[in-house]
C-alpha cells in the first residue's frame, strides 16, 4: 500500500495540464467518502464522478481490483488535513446525483495535479470517452498509452489487453464489455441509418464499427473523416455488441485513435 501511494504521489508531482483542459476553481475542499466506482463524496455533501475515467472493473485475474483501487485512492485523498480542488464540468447533477468533475490534489511537491491523470498514468484506471471531458481526453489517452506500454497496473491483466479486429471469435465472447480493438479498416460502408467501418469482407461476420447517420457530421467536423480511414490501422474503444456480428458503435470521434505503433 505504501509503495502504491508513493507511486501516485510521485506521478502527481508533475505539472497539471493547462487550458483548454481547465483548472481548479474551487479550493479547500475535503473528501468524505470514496466508493469502488471512484465516485467521491465531499464533506459539503456534493457527490462527484471523475469525468473521463472508466470505473475500475474486476476480472478473473483480479476480482478485487475495484476495492483495492478504492483503498489506494482513499489513502491518497483522505489523509488527515489534505484538501482537494475542483473543476465542475456541468452545473447540474445527473440522474444518480453525481456532478461530473475534474479533481485536483497536492502531489509530492505540493503542486496540484489532476487526480484522473494520476490514476490513468499509474495504470489504475482506463479512459472513458466522455463528451463532458472532451478537452482533456487527448492528454488522458496519451497517459493511458504510456501506462499500457510500460505494463503498469491493470495493463498487466489480459482482460484489458488491446484486442485484434481479426479475432472475431474472441471478440464475440466479450459481448457487453468495453473493449479496445485494433485493426486495419478495409472499407467504409453505409445504410440508411448507419456508416460502417469494416475490418473484413463480411460485415455481419467480421468485426465492424458503426456510426449513426445523424452522428457522421460530428466525426467529419472533428477532422475524423471516415473515408480517410480506409487502409489505416486504428484503435477503437467502445461497447462490444454481437447481435449483427461483433460490432462497436462509435459515439464520439475521440473513440478512434490512429495507431502509429500497433499494439501500443
Amino acid at each position: 500500500m505504501r509503495l502504491l501511494l508513493a507511486s501516485l504521489l510521485c506521478i502527481s508531482a508533475a505539472p497539471a495540464h493547462a487550458a483548454p483542459c481547465g483548472e481548479a476553481v474551487s479550493h479547500g475542499l475535503r473528501a468524505a467518502a470514496i466508493d469502488e466506482r471512484l465516485e467521491i463524496s465531499l464533506e459539503d455533501g456534493r457527490r462527484l464522478r471523475l469525468a473521463g475515467l472508466e470505473p475500475p472493473r474486476a476480472s478473473a485475474a483480479d476480482p478485487v481490483r475495484p476495492a483495492r483501487t478504492r483503498d489506494q485512492v482513499r489513502g491518497w485523498l483522505m489523509r488527515p488535513g489534505l484538501t482537494v480542488a475542483l473543476e465542475l464540468l456541468a452545473a447540474t447533477p445527473d440522474r444518480w446525483s453525481r456532478l461530473p468533475a475534474r479533481l485536483f490534489a497536492p502531489g509530492g511537491d505540493g503542486s496540484l495535479q489532476s487526480v484522473g491523470e494520476a490514476l490513468v498514468e499509474a495504470g489504475l484506471a482506463r479512459v472513458e470517452i466522455d463528451p463532458l471531458a472532451r478537452p482533456c481526453l487527448r492528454p488522458l489517452l496519451a497517459l493511458e498509452a504510456k501506462a499500457r506500454r510500460e505494463k503498469l497496473g491493470l495493463w498487466t491483466d489480459p482482460a484489458f489487453a488491446v484486442m485484434s479486429a481479426a479475432g472475431r471469435d474472441a471478440l464475440a465472447l466479450r459481448a457487453g464489455e468495453v473493449l479496445l480493438v485494433e485493426g486495419r479498416v478495409t472499407e467504409i460502408g453505409s445504410t440508411a441509418s448507419r456508416a460502417y467501418l469494416n475490418f473484413g469482407p463480411i460485415r455481419t461476420v467480421d468485426f465492424a464499427a458503426t456510426v449513426a447517420r445523424n452522428n457522421v457530421a460530428a466525426f467529419e467536423k472533428s477532422g475524423a473523416s471516415l473515408q480517410s480511414l480506409i487502409g489505416r490501422t486504428v484503435r477503437l474503444r467502445g461497447l462490444m455488441e454481437t447481435q449483427f456480428g461483433p460490432q462497436i458503435e462509435l459515439m464520439d470521434p475521440e473513440a478512434i485513435e490512429i495507431s502509429l505503433r500497433p499494439g501500443d
